[in-house]
């Protein structure tokens, strides 16, 4: 069997069980029949046990059976988390869902997304063995690309573009984050690093938004007041984990944070326009203040 017929299998289980909240085996097996993905083959009790337990170790989530005989997941609350192996299952559902939709493809509008992902495979792999590479790199300030060696940290995904965030030669082996879209050239070296023990790239991005960092921008406490659709909208997708609802009114309602005010973080304040206002720190009100008189001007005749 193909490998991504057997990840199809995975999110279908998943799926099954999710929607039921509680199956029985026999329902299992009967939906199994029913679907295209069974290979003309039933849903032996040893197929069950093998793809139970390929989903536990892939995403992390546990499906046991109850005192009734009835199957569940046992952490729903991993499905909504913002972990890798959830992302992999979301990413995994949505390339499923495409596959089956090709007869309407000129139906379905994606985002394009930008150059580098031909780089990743070679990361991924630096990461796992802790490989030095050579990196040919050029920002869009810069009239021409220049080549270092890098020390790959780790990688996230931020509006439809990957970053690398590592330790460069160039930046003198301080941490920093590189776009894959600007690399030139990526290639293996036979150097190897020694990764900081105390690194976790949850933690190192947690008090970011984005991808922008900085020793010299310190995380602190922000009180934003949003207006009409914006309320709901950050009640359901909050912009930072730390996002609290500390006021709430008729017509607006304010939610604090505890991030770094970093170049990111203001732009997406201000892509909100007039439903989103920031009351505290009073410095960073008198930046966002700054950054729309400048965009009234361009304005003005």
């Amino acid at each position: 069997m193909k490998k991504t017929d057997t990840f199809r299998q995975y999110i279908w289980l998943v799926h099954t069980i999710q929607r039921a909240r509680r199956i029985s085996y026999s329902n299992i097996k009967r939906l199994w029949i029913e679907n295209d993905l069974n290979d003309g083959k039933p849903l032996t009790r040893t197929t069950f046990y093998r793809l139970r337990q390929a989903i536990d170790d892939m995403f992390g989530i546990c499906i046991e059976c109850d005192n009734r005989n009835q199957y569940y997941i046992t952490n729903p609350e991993t499905l909504k988390d913002n972990s890798t192996p959830t992302w992999m299952l979301q990413t995994l559902t949505v390339n499923n869902v495409l596959f089956d939709s090709l007869s309407i493809k000129d139906r379905l509008v994606l985002e394009k997304i930008p150059k580098g992902m031909e780089y990743l495979d070679t990361i991924i792999t630096a990461i796992k063995s802790h490989q030095t590479l050579l990196m040919g790199y050029q920002k869009f300030t810069d009239t021409k690309p220049y080549t270092t060696r890098i020390e790959p940290y780790c990688l996230k995904l931020f509006h439809q573009r990957w970053y690398l965030l590592g330790k460069s030669e160039r930046k003198s082996y301080k941490l920093a984050i590189y776009a894959l879209d600007r690399m030139t050239e990526l290639k293996e070296t036979e150097s190897t690093y020694i990764l900081d023990p105390d690194f976790d790239a949850e933690t190192f991005f947690n008090n970011y938004f984005g991808v922008f960092i900085g020793e010299e921008i310190k995380p602190a406490h922000i009180v934003l007041r949003a207006y009409g659709k914006m309320i709901p909208l950050l009640r359901t997708l909050p912009k930072h984990q730390s996002q609290k609802e500390i006021n709430t009114q008729a017509n607006f309602s304010d939610f604090e944070y505890y991030i770094a005010p970093t170049l990111d973080f203001k732009q997406e304040i201000l892509k909100e326009g007039p439903d989103l206002e920031v009351l505290e720190p009073e410095s960073l009100r008198n930046e966002i203040v700054e950054s729309l008189m400048k965009t009234i001007q361009h304005y003005q005749p």
